[in-house]
C-alpha cells in the first residue's frame, strides 16, 4: 500500500487509467477493452445517484443484464463516488469522471478526480469491506495532471450476454 494513495488501504493493481490507455489484465498481458461510456458530473454529493444510475444503465444495455443482477455493482459505484466528491478534490474543471470499461470476463469501472486533499482521508472500513468482498480486483493510480483514479472490476455475471 502506497501511503499517498487517495484511498489508503487498497490494494493497486497493473491496471492503469484510462487516461494511460487500455487496461491489463491481472497476468499484465495486454487485454482487448471496450469503453462502454464516460460522463463528467459535478464533484457534490448529489452526482453519486446519476453515477449509480449512468452505471447501471450503461452496463445493463451492453450485457442485458436487468436491475436485480446489477445491485453489487451499483453499490460499489456509490460507494467510491461518495468517496471521491466528499474526500478529493474535483479535477480543474470542477468535475468528477465516472467510465465503464468491459475488459475480457470482467466490468472495470473507473472514477477520476483530482487527487486526495490534505490531509488525506482513507476510504470508510466499511466501503473497503465491500469493495474487497464484491470486486474481482480493484486499486488505484495517479495521473500526471495531478488527478487520481480508483477503479474496481467485477466479474460479467453468469446469465448476462456477452456481446
Amino acid at each position: 500500500m502506497n501511503g499517498s494513495d487517495a484511498w489508503s488501504g487498497t490494494r493497486t493493481g497493473p491496471a492503469p487509467s484510462l487516461e494511460l490507455g487500455a487496461p491489463r489484465t491481472r497476468g499484465g498481458g495486454a487485454a482487448p477493452a471496450r469503453l462502454l461510456g464516460e460522463i463528467d458530473l459535478a464533484s457534490t454529493p448529489a452526482a453519486v445517484r446519476p453515477a449509480r444510475s449512468y452505471v447501471r444503465e450503461l452496463v445493463g444495455q451492453y450485457f442485458g443484464a436487468d436491475r436485480s443482477e446489477l445491485g453489487d455493482l451499483e453499490l460499489l459505484t456509490s460507494e467510491v463516488m461518495t468517496h471521491s466528491v466528499l474526500h478529493s478534490k474535483p479535477r480543474r474543471n470542477g468535475t468528477v469522471t465516472i467510465a465503464a470499461l468491459h475488459v475480457d470476463r470482467y466490468v472495470r469501472i473507473e472514477v477520476i478526480d483530482g487527487g486526495a486533499r490534505v490531509p488525506e482521508e482513507p476510504l470508510p472500513a466499511r466501503a473497503l469491506a465491500l469493495i474487497r468482498e464484491l470486486s474481482a480486483d480493484y486499486g488505484t493510480h495517479r495521473g500526471g495532471r495531478g488527478t487520481a483514479t480508483f477503479w474496481f472490476g467485477v466479474l460479467v455475471g453468469a446469465g448476462w450476454r456477452l456481446p
